[in-house]
């Protein structure tokens, strides 16, 4: 099994190349938080409009199957109804447990998905642990992925192999300054007259004003010559 930390942004989830995405919402908790809320809004909230309707309600046992469309890099998305978010761990965890066997039979071995916030993250790992048994890939979302890899070292202890990775999403590169073009400063056709050279403590005289003197017309050279 392989295990895959990311944490919860909207980068990271660009990134996460899985099969398949899954969702826990809960009954009571409107608007939708946590990764769902995520790609809510990523999806100009189609699972807000899911909610409105009535297609997705949250209660315990509930399994919506859709497509995410083009916006998210995954080609099924499962949304699993958990309840209200205030149960405790057992309560939690078989409900993430009954999930992740929908997940099994639906023979999804790459998927991502975030644990109900309020689960523990020991008893979260711990779930997934059991559940998810063989060659398959999870890629798990969490606001602190190092607390999960640390609940991850306690519960693997003395089980199982399990492969752990941690991804760690890079800020964007800022963008590379473009060089200025030149600015080439247009040809003067006629040079302003020298200024008038000036002495110390004394204002610099004006040039003189230029009058226009028009032309004196041409005169017509061709006389008519006598009969």
């Amino acid at each position: 099994m392989d295990l895959t930390f990311f944490p919860l942004t909207l980068d990271a989830i660009d990134q996460a190349a899985a099969e398949s995405l899954c969702l826990f919402v809960a009954s009571d908790e409107r608007p939708l938080t946590g990764l769902a809320g995520l790609v809510d809004w990523r999806l100009t909230a189609r699972l807000s409009r899911l909610v409105r309707g009535g297609q997705l309600t949250g209660e315990a046992g509930e399994a919506v199957l859709t497509s995410p469309g083009p916006r998210l890099a995954f080609r099924k998305m499962f949304l699993f109804g958990i309840g209200p978010s205030g149960q405790n761990d057992d309560q939690l965890q078989g409900h993430v447990a009954e999930a992740l066997r929908k997940l099994a039979h639906a023979g999804v071995r790459d998927a991502a998905l975030q644990l109900p916030p309020r689960l523990s993250p020991e008893v979260g790992v711990r779930t997934l642990i059991d559940e998810l048994q063989g060659s398959g890939r999870t890629v798990v979302f969490a606001p602190e992925p190092q607390k999960m890899i640390a609940a991850l070292s306690k519960v693997a202890r003395g089980q199982a192999r399990v492969e752990q990775r941690t991804v760690k999403v890079q800020a964007p590169a800022p963008p590379v300054p473009v060089a200025a073009e030149p600015v080439i400063a247009p040809a003067i056709e006629s040079e302003p007259p020298p200024a008038t050279p000036t002495r110390p403590g004394r204002k610099p005289v004006p040039p003189p004003p230029q009058r226009y003197v028009p032309a004196e017309p041409k005169q017509n050279v061709f006389k008519k010559k006598k009969k």
